[in-house]
């Protein structure tokens, strides 16, 4: 279970420069993550491009962008 947050311009931009099309974040709880590279939602694989956390609250974000190869 995650919680779906939008990626501000900031983070849009920078991911772009790194190759990824940023489409969301998740934030989930910490102990939840063990570091896996792909994330389900609504019956759909995205990538997890970049990570932050834990963060003092217990949640950690991940940040997720199409797969490459995806139109």
């Amino acid at each position: 279970m995650a919680k779906i947050n939008p990626v501000g311009r900031d983070e849009f931009a920078a991911a772009g420069q790194k190759g990824h099309k940023a489409e969301f974040m998740l934030e989930v709880w910490a102990f939840e993550y063990s570091g896996q590279k792909e994330a389900m939602v609504n019956g759909e694989r995205y990538a997890i491009y970049r990570t932050y956390g834990p963060k003092p609250n217990g949640k950690t974000e991940l940040y997720a962008a199409e797969r490459a190869g995806k139109k």
